[in-house]
């Protein structure tokens, strides 16, 4: 059976940078600069995630200028807080711990295995629970337009989603390694940051929102949930 992934497509450029990085980690080969060749891959790889995360699909959306701003100015301190988190943690990190979150970058790394142009994503696994849920509620929104009935299920879900790619992103990973206990604490207090900050702006922007803009919303959140995705070490 194969798993289920939530993510975001990336170019063919990203996923090779991406792969030269991990490549040159895992091979000690390209000088003595991983730790930037590492951190800028991941800065990239989050200014798409980003865009596909937040921008791309709040631009779907007709909301009051009030919200919008506010939700724009909530995610903009979400992205400087994971941008923080990555220059700190990658800084000074030794090429062995290095290593380690390159092994497990090679599972985030995934793509489509058919006979069309290839196309590449950073996905992380979905739990079966969590992918049926996000299944049923795609389900309700395409038969339901009493959104007032299922409205905080949607956001209950989203949350699940954000807590489930804080685990994929940043705590499984920063658990393989030994970054000490002064940056350890900064750098999850950074990253609870970012995630209550992105809970605040699911709030703001679908406690309000009409029914009508949750269909686009909704065709474009069920391309990030994939059944057909393959790693680099599979």
């Amino acid at each position: 059976m194969e798993q289920q992934h939530f993510g975001f497509e990336i170019s063919e450029a990203l996923y090779q940078q991406s792969c030269t990085a991990i490549k040159a980690i895992q091979s000690k080969e390209g000088g003595v600069d991983f730790n930037i060749k590492i951190s800028n891959a991941l800065m990239n790889i989050t200014e798409a995630g980003f865009e596909a995360y937040y921008y791309k699909p709040s631009d779907m959306v007709k909301i009051s200028s009030v919200v919008k701003k506010a939700a724009d100015t909530g995610m903009v301190a979400v992205k400087r807080g994971v941008h923080m988190v990555i220059r700190k943690l990658f800084k000074n990190m030794p090429t062995q711990e290095l290593e380690k979150l390159a092994s497990y970058m090679n599972t985030l790394l995934t793509h489509e295995n058919n006979d069309s142009a290839p196309r590449y994503f950073v996905a992380f696994t979905l739990s079966p629970e969590l992918y049926s849920l996000a299944q049923e509620l795609l389900a309700r929104v395409s038969q339901d337009p009493e959104i007032e009935g299922y409205r905080q299920n949607i956001i209950s879900a989203l949350n699940k989603l954000i807590r489930a790619g804080v685990e994929a992103y940043y705590e499984t990973p920063s658990n393989m390694i030994n970054i000490g206990r002064i940056m350890r604490k900064t750098a999850d207090v950074g990253i609870s940051t970012a995630e209550k900050g992105s809970n605040i702006v699911v709030k703001k922007l679908f406690n309000v929102m009409p029914y009508d803009a949750l269909i686009p919303l909704s065709s474009y959140f069920e391309s990030l949930l994939h059944d057909n995705l393959h790693t680099r070490v599979s």
